[in-house]
């Protein structure tokens, strides 16, 4: 799960968790007193005097059911909760519930709520850092050190679970006091004492091995880890949930999560006014290929707000440089360009934008846009090294290690800036495309370089787009 801060990651997780926890309070028609307000926590920000609903859909397998009512039979329940606030009291009720697509009957609301009961108990939340919840967990780690001889086994599986992930932890220890220790190539390390990225990997390791079936929410499990790491962890984690029941949701600000290939699904939040949208993108070949094709990396998208496109004749990062330069917040606002160099990729790019629910705005390409793209367009006609200072041209170029001879530095005064330099660097055997980012970047730095009016149309642009999404 990705998503700006405040675009509602930890209320999606919340409210999974609230809901798994209350299967059965809208059957129920459970009423609960909160007069210190801590359940309207779990919504922080959002309107609290409109009822809440919370509904998914609950698969139970023929061997669960067998096991939990009796029957040997699958059941796929969809609930729909209501929770309403009233005088900080909140009361559910059931709004939806249907059985195999069928309305439930008495016996059938029976095993429904047998069902609900034993489901309730298989969900756990993962705190960024909540130190009662990791003392607790190092309790239940003391027990199974200190368990029968026969369980002992379970303890070392353990313990070669850690190693592996973590080469350097050599073992692990109960010593006296009950206190952990590692063994840290070969040196004990208390793990209190430990690295903060060694803590929380070998914590949140044991709370997944430990958890069965049970349905894992786990916040931001990349806090501290090296990048390494996060890749073997998040390999792991996907290897346990292939392998039983075993889900799990991850909020993450991590790239290296996102780009390994193990994830197969990741979850867009976006935030608008008081509410939030979950978009759901599944990982596929299809979209790697139009990725490839376009040559952007998925990590550069999905953590992005607004994506522009430029036609060809506008470098991105000479756009970006000029938004700057009049106090626009490109980093703080996750504000991204990309070149669109045909038709054919702005083809793709209009797919990859409607997977990915990505917000955009259009520089130069208003002539191949219609309708609402075409609202989204900044003209942008000129070449951007019409606005690059020939007075400071060659002293760049000779950062780059083009040094101009004097023929050529006559030619620059008489000649249209962008078939010059394609000139100049064709003469040196170069594609001026190779070279032209690295120009761009370091001459639309410098302050003396003219800006087009065009920048402050997209400025405001910018702002409202941002202002909608």
């Amino acid at each position: 799960v990705v998503g700006y801060n405040g675009s509602g990651k930890t209320n999606l997780l919340s409210s999974i968790f609230t809901f798994i926890r209350n299967l059965n309070s809208g059957i129920e028609r459970k009423t609960v007193d909160d007069p210190e307000g801590s359940y309207s926590l779990l919504w922080h920000t959002y309107d609290i005097t409109k009822p809440i609903y919370l509904g998914g859909t609950i698969y139970f397998s023929e061997d669960e059911v067998a096991r939990v009512v009796g029957k040997r039979v699958p059941y796929r329940i969809e609930v729909l909760n209501k929770v309403q606030y009233d005088r900080k009291t909140i009361t559910w009720s059931v709004e939806k519930l249907l059985v195999n697509s069928s309305p439930v009957d008495s016996d059938t609301l029976k095993d429904v709520k047998v069902l609900f009961s034993y489901a309730s108990g298989l969900v756990e939340y993962v705190p960024i850092y909540d130190a009662t919840y990791f003392d607790e967990a190092i309790k239940r780690m003391i027990e199974l050190y200190k368990s029968p001889l026969h369980l002992k086994r379970l303890w070392y599986d353990f313990v070669n679970l850690v190693s592996s992930t973590i080469p350097e932890v050599k073992g692990l220890e109960i010593w006296e006091g009950n206190r952990l220790v590692l063994n840290v190539e070969n040196l004990p390390v208390y793990v209190d004492l430990a690295a903060s990225g060694f803590q929380r990997v070998i914590m949140m390791l044991f709370i997944i091995w430990a958890s069965g079936n049970k349905v894992m929410l786990i916040e931001e499990p990349e806090v501290n880890m090296h990048p390494n790491l996060q890749a073997r962890v998040i390999k792991l984690i996907k290897e346990w949930s292939s392998r039983s029941n075993f889900q799990v949701f991850i909020t993450s600000h991590s790239p290296y999560f996102v780009s390994t290939k193990v994830i197969e699904s990741v979850i867009v939040m976006k935030r608008k006014g008081s509410s939030s949208t979950a978009v759901q993108v599944n990982l596929d070949s299809t979209l790697d290929l139009m990725l490839s094709i376009l040559r952007v990396r998925l990590t550069d998208l999905l953590f992005s707000r607004t994506v522009i496109l430029t036609a060809q004749q506008v470098e991105p990062v000479v756009l970006l440089n000029w938004l700057r330069r009049i106090g626009v917040p490109i980093d703080e606002e996750g504000i991204t360009a990309f070149k669109v160099s045909s038709d054919y990729e702005l083809g793709v790019w209009r797919r990859v934008i409607e997977r990915l629910k990505l917000s955009v705005i259009y520089v130069g390409l208003c002539e191949s846009l219609t309708g609402p793209e075409r609202e989204l367009c900044v003209p942008f006609y000129k070449n951007v090294e019409d606005y690059f200072s020939r007075d400071v041209l060659p002293t760049v170029l000779k950062t780059l290690g083009i040094h101009l001879e004097d023929k050529e530095l006559k030619e620059l005064n008489k000649s249209d800036i962008t078939s010059w330099l394609i000139q100049v660097a064709k003469r040196r055997g170069v594609d001026y495309e190779r070279i032209r980012t690295s120009l761009g970047d370091i001459m639309s730095n410098n302050d003396t370089i003219e800006m087009p009016k065009e920048i402050e149309i997209l400025a405001n642009k910018l702002k409202t787009v941002q202002e909608i999404a």
